[in-house]
């Protein structure tokens, strides 16, 4: 059929007919229109049954559903129950902090304890201190962030320059509560990490400063840091090289730094303790030191009886033995081993301490001078019996 055919079939079609077909069609668009409004009208009514369902009390499923986008953050409530140790390291921010107490069950979520945090009005968050604090599982992030804001909380081990090892694992014991058989039994465990010079010998690699320590936590790692503290120190002094270019060995100035750390009571005075030291040696004269004899009895006397002082058979008894003892007699700071390693110049070969309570030394290289300071001391323990 030609074109002209068609068209002339179209126009002679009657208008109801051509009418309908057109309405057909428009009708259709409409149509399409009405699905697209249906979907967009049965969001809104899905949203608003959820809201109804919430505001009536029946909507259990919808209140979580809203709860889970819009709500809190997972928190427990109150002070938890049961005890374990966190440990807070330094650098980290409230983050970092939030996932390790939620890591170890402390709190229930990272966002609860970050949101405490952040709404905090005095902004405590950046007073936390590193360290280690005794806590709680299950904890509410407020309980927790109150814990850690106090710094009364934090549970250090303090390790004080001077100390004898085994003053430090007595006192390490009774922070820890453990027995003291246990510390001592860390102390001697091979994978504490002391350097072949040490000889086996933990005195003297107990490096003084704050440990994380807290009842709960073993002791081997506590201790193993602090010899790992000592051994870091030591060769960032550069202590092995230093050694060699005096003619010493690492080890003899560990025992010279736990000799000055003994009795040198201020940072110049340990410099001058070196000083008489290194200057003794040098003479082949004996140190004639107290605190050593005082180290192998385990005594901290500052007067010891002539018997002591002429024993012998003490092998720490400098008072007649020539030479360094055979090793360290406490665990010196860094200004002792600053001293041990480079003492100051001088021709001093003589110190007494002529008031033990305020610590006040004096030093000379005369004999005479010395005698007279020796009178100074007598008269001094005279006027105090009991120190």
């Amino acid at each position: 059929m030609s074109d002209l055919g068609l068209r002339m079939e179209s126009e002679s079609e009657p208008r109801s007919r051509r009418r309908g077909k057109e309405d057909n069609s428009r009708g259709g668009r409409r149509g399409r229109g009405r699905k697209k409004k249906n979907r967009s009208g049965c969001a809104v009514s899905f949203a608003l049954v959820i809201v109804l369902a919430v505001v009536g009390g029946g909507g259990y499923w919808a209140y979580g559903f809203l709860k889970d986008r819009f709500g809190p953050p997972p928190d427990y409530s109150g002070n938890g129950s049961g005890s374990l140790v966190v440990e807070i390291k330094p650098g980290w921010a409230t983050p970092q902090m939030a996932n390790e107490l939620k890591r170890v069950g402390v709190t229930k979520s990272v966002e609860a304890f970050t949101k405490v945090a952040r709404e905090d009005k005095d902004q405590r968050a950046s007073k936390i201190q590193p360290g280690a604090y005794t806590m709680a599982k299950q904890m509410s992030a407020k309980a927790a962030f109150e814990l850690l804001v106090n710094p009364k909380n934090k549970q250090d081990f303090i390790l004080r320059p001077g100390l004898r090892a085994t003053q430090v694992f007595e006192l390490l014991a009774k922070t820890l509560k453990v027995p003291k058989e246990k510390v001592d039994a860390a102390a001697k465990d091979p994978s504490l990490g002391l350097p072949d010079y040490a000889k086996g010998n933990i005195e003297g690699f107990l490096f003084p400063g704050s440990y994380v320590a807290a009842p709960g936590m073993d002791p081997l790692v506590v201790v193993k840091e602090m010899v790992s503290r000592a051994v870091k120190e030591y060769d960032k002094d550069g202590l092995p090289a230093k050694a060699q270019q005096s003619g010493k060995s690492p080890y003899d100035l560990i025992i010279i730094a736990s000799l000055v750390e003994a009795e040198g009571k201020t940072t110049d005075d340990k410099g001058k303790v070196a000083q008489v030291i290194y200057n003794r040696l040098d003479k082949n004269m004996s140190l004639g030191l107290d605190s050593t004899v005082n180290y192998y009895l385990g005594k901290s006397n500052i007067q010891l009886t002539n018997k002591e002082l002429t024993d012998a058979s003490n092998p720490y008894n400098t008072r007649v033995k020539k030479g360094l003892p055979p090793g360290p007699i406490g665990n010196p700071s860094k200004a002792a081993i600053d001293a041990a390693v480079s003492p100051p110049a001088g021709k001093y070969l003589y110190f007494v301490t002529v008031d033990p309570l305020a610590g006040t030394t004096r030093f000379t290289d005369s004999d005479s001078q010395f005698q007279e300071y020796k009178a100074e001391l007598a008269k001094w323990m005279k006027e105090h019996p009991n120190p």
